[in-house]
């Protein structure tokens, strides 16, 4: 089990609708949500109605089912996730008490356009951070599918655009093509080897007709 919907399959499995009354079962997993390391935790039983109760919890706080799907989202930009990573940040705020009182810093100004140089060998090209309308379904199925703004990067070289854009994966799923940066970095990589091995090839076909 790797992800919350597939732990909640699990213990739904282990309990299902129509068991007899007093079977239960409980498991936990660790996940690397947004929010950081959060310690997951589902249950079930079947109560004297012989009704199934699930039960959900995280980082030891009981929490419906809804807002676990949503705080453990794997979708960084999906508007759902962010509020309810909001909502958990300011409730975990006030179990720990007020907040350390920010230290005062004067704004630097920021460029509107954040050029970033990546040099392969003789490849030069510029990343720049760019935002692509996807739509895009949730991982956890905590909501319908919903159009977001994905964030990535569009590679130029000699002020021409070389790459980035959106992708329709295996899925038919639209996502930035170089979602990250070191994902410009791999595709400027693999430019240059595939010139270096089209120069290659060029050079052994001289060879040969040479001899």
């Amino acid at each position: 089990m790797k992800t919350v919907p597939e732990l909640i399959a699990h213990i739904e499995h282990l309990v299902p609708e129509g068991a007899p009354f007093g079977t239960r079962a409980k498991a936990s997993l660790p996940i690397d949500a947004p929010v950081g390391r959060l310690d997951v935790a589902v249950a079930a039983r079947i109560d004297a109605k012989g009704g199934r109760r699930l039960q959900y919890w995280c980082d030891g706080i009981r929490v419906e089912r809804h807002v676990l799907l949503r705080l453990t989202c794997p979708e960084g930009a999906c508007p759902q996730s962010r509020a309810i990573r909001a909502q958990w940040q300011d409730f975990l705020r006030g179990e720990r008490g007020p907040a350390e009182p920010a230290a005062a810093f004067a704004p630097s100004p920021q460029p509107l356009i954040q050029d970033l140089p990546l040099r392969f060998g003789r490849a030069e090209c510029v990343a720049r951070p760019a935002s692509f309308r996807c739509f895009t379904p949730c991982p956890n199925g905590a909501h319908p599918p919903m159009s977001i703004d994905q964030p990535g990067f569009d590679l130029f070289e000699d002020g021409r655009c070389v790459g980035g854009g959106v992708v329709t994966g295996t899925d038919g799923v639209r996502r930035p093509r170089l979602p990250t940066l070191q994902a410009a970095e791999a595709f400027v990589l693999a430019r240059r080897l595939e010139a270096l091995a089209a120069v290659a090839g060029a050079r052994d076909a001289t060879d040969r007709r040479s001899d």
